[in-house]
Formats: structure tokens, C-alpha cells, sequence
């Protein structure tokens, strides 16, 4: 999800080698924070991550909640992660003057996971792009290992933390053939937009006007969309196709060419192929 960051340096993943990798990984990251090796195993594959022959990458999502036993940020777990406790609380009040639209949880968690990528990435196994962290991802770079070992080739691999419910809906994939998970999230963002919303993959559905969330699980974004387009179930919102086929059915005219046309600027925006289902619309309207 966080593209290819690593472009230069990694290859696509063969599924029967997601397994063997993904299980290096954990251990990895085990022997770098011994004392929190538990909370890496709570990793949940998203996205198409083994659900086609080769993945781009691999998408790993994981609830916050597992990070800490007692209250976040205590003293003792950042430690416990190799993070000083004094240097995570200037970090995040500086993240926090400097914050326009951030909210304070989502300024202790970057300062966190800021801090985190230095001993994540300190034994030389792991590469992180440190820069790009966020409020709510890591990517980070491994070598990919197969039955037999460690192969030469790398592969990328995010982390996105948040709410784990939410995550596997937002960064789900039901895609077939050249389709991916970008086509069927991006349409939602598109309808979203349309009607004053904004999509955030590790949050929720925002107001605009409000900036308050007003979905922030799978259930609330399947009302939501029944309120705003009509009877929707969550099935419905599998896949591109379906999502699609909804719209074209049950949208006027000119709120379809509206939504399609913004939906088409995010793909070229987002250098994502375009659906052939929608060459004859773009044929049309340009």
C-alpha cells in the first residue's frame, strides 16, 4: 500500500514464499525486542497478500491494542521497545505544535513509531524508509526466504496499525485478474468525496465540514453508504466490480459521470491502470 518505495531494490513475492518470509520476519523482529517478541505475532496479512500467484508486496496489519500491556506509552514498554521515554515525549510535542489536522493520539503514535524504526532497523536485516512513516505505517524491506532459506531477493513490507477490524476492511482485496485492491478502495474514496466525505484508510469516514469521524468500523461504513447511495450490504463492497455495478445501476446520470471522473484522476494520480469496464467512459468524456 505504501507503493514502491523500495523500487530499486525489491522484487514481487511468489506466494509459497510469503510464508517462510513472513515467518523469518517475526522471528526478527523478535530477537531485536525480546521482551515484546509476543505482539509481531498479531501480524494479519492484507490486500491480496497470497491470494494471487505474486504479490507486489506484502501488507501487514496489526490493533494497536497489542503494542502495550498497560497504559500506552508508560515508561516501561517504551523502554521495553528501545525507545528512551524522554526522547518519545519531545518527539511528540514537537510533532504535536507542528500538527495542523492530526489529532493528539495521532501524534503519539508517529512519535512512536518514529522512534520504533531505529531498532526495527538497527541489526541491518530490516531497511526502513524512516521519512515516510506516519501517524500509522512503517515500510520496511526484508529479504524474501523460501523453503530452503534466504533467497536473493527483497520484498517490501508495510505495516499499517490502527483498529484491526477497520484495517482489514479498508485494506481489503477481492480483486481478480488485473484488478487490485487500489481499484476497489479508491471508488469508495471517489463516492466518498462526492458527497462530503473523506476516506482514511487507517481511521475511518471523516466529515469535511466537521472533521469528525462518522464511521469507524466495517458496520458504520456499510450504513453510511446505505444512508448516502442507497441499500447497500457489505458484500456489495467486496470488490471493484460490484461496488461498480452498484453505482452504475442505482446513481443518477450525472452524479455516475461525477463520481467515475474523480475516480479516474486518483487511478492516473495513483499511476494505478485503469478498469477496462471503463475505457468506453473515458472514450466519452474526453
Amino acid at each position: 500500500m505504501g507503493g514502491n518505495i523500495f523500487k530499486d531494490y525489491v522484487s514481487p513475492i511468489s506466494r509459497q514464499n510469503i510464508r517462510p518470509t513472513l515467518k523469518k520476519y517475526i522471528e526478527h523482529l523478535g530477537y531485536v525486542f525480546p521482551k515484546k517478541a509476543h505482539v509481531f505475532e498479531n501480524f494479519h496479512p492484507v490486500g491480496s497478500v497470497g491470494k494471487k500467484p505474486v504479490s507486489g508486496d506484502m501488507d501487514l496489519a496489526i490493533d494497536f491494542k497489542h503494542f502495550f500491556d498497560g497504559v500506552p506509552y508508560n515508561v516501561e514498554e517504551l523502554k521495553q521497545f528501545r525507545i528512551p521515554p524522554d526522547e518519545w515525549t519531545a518527539l511528540y510535542k514537537k510533532i504535536k505544535s507542528r500538527a495542523r489536522t492530526s489529532t493528539d493520539e495521532m501524534c503519539k503514535l508517529k512519535a512512536f513509531l518514529k522512534l520504533l524504526s531505529y531498532p526495527v532497523s538497527s541489526e541491518g536485516m530490516i531497511h526502513v524508509a524512516n521519512k515516510k512513516t506516519t501517524h500509522g505505517n512503517i515500510f520496511t524491506m526484508f529479504p524474501q526466504y523460501d523453503h530452503y532459506g534466504v533467497t536473493k531477493y527483497y520484498v517490501q513490507i508495510d505495516w499499517m496499525i490502527g483498529n484491526l477490524p477497520w484495517l482489514k476492511f479498508a485494506y481489503h482485496s477481492g480483486e481478480s485478474g488485473q484488478l487490485k485492491g487500489i481499484h476497489r478502495t479508491q471508488l469508495l474514496v471517489a463516492m466518498l468525496s462526492n458527497k462530503g466525505y473523506t476516506f482514511l484508510h487507517l481511521k475511518g469516514i471523516k466529515d469535511k465540514q466537521t472533521q469528525e469521524f462518522v464511521a469507524t468500523t466495517p458496520e458504520d461504513a456499510v450504513e453510511l453508504f446505505n444512508v448516502l447511495f442507497g441499500k447497500f450490504a457489505r458484500d456489495d463492497l467486496h470488490n471493484f466490480l460490484s461496488i461498480h455495478y452498484y453505482l452504475k445501476q442505482y446513481s443518477s446520470k450525472e452524479e455516475y459521470k461525477s463520481i467515475i471522473k474523480s475516480y479516474l484522476q486518483i487511478l492516473k494520480t495513483s499511476r494505478a491502470k485503469m478498469p477496462m469496464i471503463l475505457q468506453d467512459f473515458e472514450n466519452e468524456n474526453t
